[in-house]
């Protein structure tokens, strides 16, 4: 017997099922929000005023869960890592994609004299290299999200042929890993400009 949404709500939260949707990273965003509205009108206290003062404690549960569910799937990276996260591959842990380990220690030691200097003029040295290392982590951060996209497909193919791919699973958590991780040096350096310019 398949599972419909209403259902999924009093069981195990699994957000796709809130929203009857399999498990695949490529969604329809216009149906989603579609089915946000429909359900959130089934939940939402506001909706059952009438309701016993318990009764609307549920739904007022229940329609918690509708918009965190629906904030989660909307977001491609949101959605990707809690895939990840509901298949076994457990919470990420940021990591410096291999190919810019050898850069990271550079960045954070540019980074330290940024603040050191208390000052980044945009025409000078050292703003001309914050700039250059912003521009190099962007584009290493277009790379990692095209992958994502890439793999986001392949899991899908291979769940909608009945066998996701452990592989898979595991190459999407390094991907969103090391996103983390380049994100949170472009946040730094974007930061540091803010600071010192």
């Amino acid at each position: 017997m398949q599972q419909t949404p209403a259902d999924a709500l009093s069981a195990q939260p699994d957000y796709f099922a809130i929203f009857g949707l399999p498990r695949r990273l490529m969604i329809d965003a216009p149906a989603l929000e579609a089915t946000y509205h429909r359900l959130s009108r089934e939940v939402h206290p506001d909706f059952h005023l009438t309701k016993p003062a318990d009764e609307q404690e549920r739904l007022l549960a229940r329609s918690a869960l509708v918009n965190q569910a629906y904030r989660t799937l909307k977001d491609f990276h949101a959605r990707v890592e809690y895939l990840v996260e509901l298949e076994g591959g457990g919470a990420l842990k940021p990591k410096a994609p291999p190919e810019l380990l050898e850069d990271v220690i550079e960045v954070q030691e540019l980074l330290e004299e940024c603040r050191a200097q208390g000052r980044l003029g945009a025409e000078s040295p050292l703003g001309g290299r914050v700039k250059a290392e912003a521009e190099r982590l962007r584009r290493a951060l277009a790379t990692l999200d095209a992958e994502l996209v890439e793999r986001a497909n392949a899991w899908d193919a291979a769940s909608a042929g009945g066998g996701a791919g452990n592989s898979t699973l595991t190459r999407l958590q390094d991907l969103l890993s090391q996103r983390v991780y380049v994100v949170n040096l472009i946040r730094d350096i974007d930061g540091v400009r803010t600071q010192v310019a």
